[in-house]
């Protein structure tokens, strides 16, 4: 009997470990670019990384097919690590969310770099894919420059968005957030505007976000795992 409760605690606790799993992430490290589906700009995969090589792309945009099952809406945060080389027309690195392919826009979190600098959320126009007057820019601090890897993180919480970066390598701060009210569902993705840029390690979080394990496969090796104890 001892044995028999010993059995079907360890099976709760295997379960709860599982359905904790669920609200995880996932992590895209481009080795290749099966999950996603370039809408404008030139996108190609070099060297485990993401570039967009188009210069004059007034938006080059990138996003996550639709069978990935990923939508803003059930995300808890969107990060990524990004580069621009400098080589083009302007000088910039973003985060695309709430492309819902219906409503007037989407939208882009992320920094502008070289020149103009500074951290901001811009409206993009869903129809002919052109930017919107901004939303909301906050002034780098310190100066964010060009040819250097930044960490870019989106953290949505109760309708606000929260953006937070930095230079890789040192301090990820809070850098600007807006009340959207709440926050519109759709694809997520990544995007410049006239800059050749470059990301890598695209991580989404979030309740429903399921890892590259299948939950077929975290049934499979939960139950292997308990039999074994078992015995």
């Amino acid at each position: 009997m001892r044995q028999f409760l010993l059995f079907l605690m360890m099976i709760f606790l295997a379960l709860a470990t599982a359905l904790n799993t669920w609200a995880s992430e996932r992590h895209y490290t481009f080795e290749d670019d099966k999950a996603w589906e370039v809408v404008t700009g030139k996108w190609e995969i070099k060297n485990s990384e993401y570039h967009q090589t188009k210069k004059d792309a007034q938006e080059a945009i990138v996003l996550l097919k639709k069978s990935e099952g990923i939508d803003t809406a059930d995300l808890e945060s969107i990060s990524v690590k990004a580069y621009d080389l400098g080589t083009g027309t302007w000088q910039n690195i973003f985060i695309v969310f709430g492309h819902d392919g219906k409503s007037d826009n989407y939208y882009l979190g992320g920094v502008f770099v070289g020149g103009r600098q500074g951290w901001a959320f811009d409206p993009i126009a869903t129809k002919d894919n052109k930017r919107g007057a901004e939303i909301l820019v906050a002034p780098c601090d310190p100066e964010c420059p060009p040819e250097k890897w930044f960490d870019i993180r989106i953290e949505f919480k109760n309708g606000e968005a929260i953006l937070s970066g930095g230079e890789t390598g040192g301090k990820i701060k809070e850098m600007a957030r807006h009340k959207f009210g709440k926050i519109q569902g759709g694809r997520v993705g990544l995007g410049a505007s006239q800059s050749v840029v470059k990301y890598k390690d695209f991580i989404v979080a979030g309740k429903g976000v399921q890892t590259s394990v299948s939950p077929q496969g975290r049934i499979t090796t939960t139950w292997a795992n308990i039999k074994g104890a078992s015995k």
